[in-house]
C-alpha cells in the first residue's frame, strides 16, 4: 500500500518526470505560466494549475497521463483558452492542465467518402484554409474565434455559429473520436472502431462520440476528431434587414429557421448595431478582407467588395435591429430561391432591405477580427450569458430579457454597465446571448488576442471590482431567468446547473454512473457538468 508520504514525493517530482517524457520546454510551472492558462474569460474564480503540460501527439498525451494517474493528480484539458464559463479553469489544487494546441495537424482528407480526420488542437480557421483548396468543407465550420478556437474545444463546449443555420451544432459534424481517458487509455468511437473499415460512419452501434461531445472534458479528452465533409457552396446569396422591433424581427427569423434556408442568420440589437460601427477594422484588415471579397465571385464579387468599402459600417444607422443572412447553394438557382423567400419572409414582418455589407465582410473573412466580438468599442470588457430554446419560446425569451434589462437599467447606469444580445438559430432551435460590457482590467489573455495598437491603447485600462461584482451578480441572475424559461445551454462548464434543471435523478444518476466508468478516481476535470 502506497503511503501518504510516497504519494506526495510522486507528486513533487511529476513536473520533471513530465518534463522528461515532453521535453522540458514543454512542461511550465512559473506562477506567471500557470496563471495565465488558469484563467477564462469568465472572472470567475478557480484553482491555479500546477503546471501546464504541450504535448505533441496522442502517444505523448496517452503517456502523460499515465504519469499523471500514478501520482494521483487531477488533469484538465485546455484548446483555444475561449471559454466564459470556468470550461479548463481548474476546480482543484494541484491540477495539471493540458495545453492541446501543439496537437494540431490534419491526418486525413477523404473527398472520397466526405470525411477529414484532425488531432483536436487544430483551430478552425487552420482546418477551413487547408480544406478550401480542396473544394469541401465541415458543415459547421467554426465559431467567428475560430482563429484562435479548437477543434476540441468546440466539440467540448458544443458551440454554433458558421454553417449552424443549416447543419446545427458542432457535435452533429463529428463522425468519431480518438479519445484518452484519465488513466492514458486510448478509445476510438465510430466506424473507426471496425478493425476493416475506416471513419466514415457516426452510428456504429450505440452512440460513443456522442458521450464525449458537449462534456467540457469531464469524460476524457479528445484527441483527434473525424467530421464529415461537403463541397463547398457553389454560390452565395445575401441580405440584410431592418427592423423597427425585436418582435417583429424574431418572428422572421424563426420563420426563417423554420424552413432550414439560410446557413447563417444572426439578429443585432439596438445597442450592437450602434457600437458595430465604431468598431473599425485595422488597415491590413481591411484590404485583406477586401481583396478576398473581389476574388471570391467574378464581377460580383467585385461589385460587393466596392459596397463594403463604400458603406463602411454606416449600413446599421437609423436601424433598430438588423438581421444578416447568409445563403448557400450548388448554384446560383438554389442560393437565390432561399434569398428570395427570405425577403419574402422578413417583409411579411414589416422589415426593410439595408445594405447586406455585414454578411458579405464576414463570408470574406469568417475568422478575423476577434477583437470586435470579443471586446466593446472602445475596449470594454464584454461576458455573455446565453440560453438555447425552442423556437416557439424565442420571443417569450427575448421579451423576458428585455423586461430584465429594463428592471435593472438604474442600476447599471448607476455603474456603467451596457447590455446587448445577439440572436441566432441552430437548425430549427434558437440561441439569445446578452452580454455585459463595462470598462476594467482587461488582463493578458485578452490583451494578447487583439492587435497591437489596440492592445496598447487598452492596456492601462484600471481594473474596477465593484462593477464587476454587479456584472456577475445581474449575469447570474439572467441565468436564472433563463432556465426558468427552459433553456438548455451548450458551453455547460462549470457555471450553468445542469444537474438542478433536471426534471428527475434518473438521468443524473446515469451520468454519474459512466462517469464512475469512464474517470473511477474522479481526476479528469473535476467540476465540469458539476460532476
Amino acid at each position: 500500500m502506497t503511503s501518504h508520504a510516497e504519494v506526495r514525493e510522486g507528486i513533487a517530482a511529476l513536473p520533471a518526470r513530465l518534463g522528461e517524457l515532453l521535453g522540458p520546454e514543454h512542461v511550465l510551472t512559473g506562477e506567471d505560466e500557470r496563471r495565465y492558462f488558469s484563467t477564462d474569460l469568465s472572472f470567475l474564480p478557480g484553482e491555479l494549475a500546477d503546471c501546464v503540460i504541450r504535448p505533441d501527439s496522442t502517444e505523448e498525451l496517452a503517456a502523460a497521463l499515465r504519469l499523471c494517474a500514478s501520482a494521483g493528480v487531477p488533469v484538465v484539458p485546455r484548446g483555444g483558452g475561449m471559454s466564459y464559463t470556468r470550461g479548463y479553469v481548474p476546480e482543484q489544487a494541484g491540477s495539471v492542465l493540458v495545453d492541446m494546441r501543439r496537437m494540431n495537424r490534419i491526418l486525413e482528407i477523404n473527398a472520397e467518402d466526405m470525411y477529414v480526420t484532425v488531432e483536436c488542437g487544430c483551430t478552425w480557421k487552420e482546418l477551413y484554409e487547408a480544406l478550401k483548396d480542396k473544394g469541401v468543407r465541415t458543415p459547421y465550420y467554426g465559431p467567428l474565434s475560430g482563429m484562435y478556437a479548437t477543434v476540441g474545444g468546440a466539440l467540448s463546449q458544443n458551440s454554433l455559429f458558421l454553417g449552424s443555420g443549416l447543419y446545427n451544432t458542432a457535435a452533429e459534424s463529428c463522425l468519431g473520436l480518438q479519445v484518452v481517458m484519465a488513466d492514458g487509455k486510448v478509445l476510438q468511437t465510430g466506424s473507426g472502431a471496425q478493425k476493416h473499415s475506416n471513419a466514415f460512419y457516426r452510428h456504429f452501434g450505440p452512440d460513443l462520440t456522442g458521450l464525449f461531445t458537449a462534456d467540457t472534458g469531464a469524460f476524457g479528452f479528445k484527441a483527434v476528431a473525424t467530421l464529415r465533409l461537403i463541397p463547398s457552396p457553389q454560390a452565395t446569396e445575401y441580405l440584410s434587414f431592418g427592423f423597427e422591433t425585436l418582435d417583429a424581427m424574431l418572428q422572421a427569423q424563426t420563420d426563417i429557421a423554420r424552413l432550414r434556408i439560410a446557413s447563417e442568420c444572426y439578429g443585432f440589437d439596438p445597442y450592437y448595431n450602434s457600437s458595430f460601427e465604431d468598431m473599425g477594422f485595422t488597415l491590413g484588415e481591411g484590404v485583406k478582407m477586401l481583396g478576398k471579397i473581389a476574388t471570391s465571385g467574378g464581377v460580383k464579387g467585385l461589385v460587393n467588395s466596392l459596397k463594403v468599402a463604400v458603406s463602411g459600417r454606416k449600413v446599421l444607422s437609423k436601424v433598430n435591429y438588423s438581421l444578416h443572412m447568409t445563403f448557400d447553394g450548388i448554384d446560383s438557382a438554389a442560393a437565390h430561391s432561399g434569398q428570395k423567400k427570405a425577403f419574402e419572409l422578413c417583409q411579411a414582418a414589416g422589415g426593410r432591405e439595408i445594405d447586406h455589407s455585414i454578411p458579405v465582410a464576414f463570408r470574406a473573412e469568417p475568422f478575423n477580427g476577434v477583437r470586435t466580438i470579443l471586446l466593446g468599442a472602445k475596449g470594454e470588457i464584454w461576458l455573455p450569458v446565453h440560453g438555447f430554446f425552442p423556437l416557439s419560446r424565442a420571443r417569450q425569451a427575448a421579451e423576458a430579457t428585455e423586461q430584465f434589462i429594463r428592471d435593472n437599467q438604474a442600476l447599471m447606469e448607476q455603474h456603467g454597465i451596457k447590455t446587448s444580445y445577439l440572436t441566432a438559430f441552430s437548425g430549427s432551435e434558437f440561441v439569445i446571448e446578452p452580454s455585459f460590457y463595462w470598462f476594467d482590467r482587461l488582463g493578458q489573455f485578452r490583451l494578447d488576442l487583439i492587435e497591437p495598437e489596440f492592445r496598447e491603447k487598452w492596456k492601462d485600462i484600471p481594473e474596477d471590482v465593484e462593477t464587476r461584482d454587479v456584472v456577475l451578480r445581474l449575469r447570474q441572475e439572467l441565468r436564472d431567468l433563463f432556465d426558468r424559461h427552459g433553456a438548455c445551454h451548450l458551453q455547460i462548464g462549470k457555471y450553468y446547473p445542469f444537474r438542478d434543471v433536471m426534471a428527475g435523478d434518473e438521468t443524473w444518476e446515469l451520468l454519474q454512473g459512466l462517469k464512475r466508468l469512464v474517470d473511477p478516481e474522479r481526476r479528469m476535470n473535476p467540476g465540469s457538468l458539476g460532476l
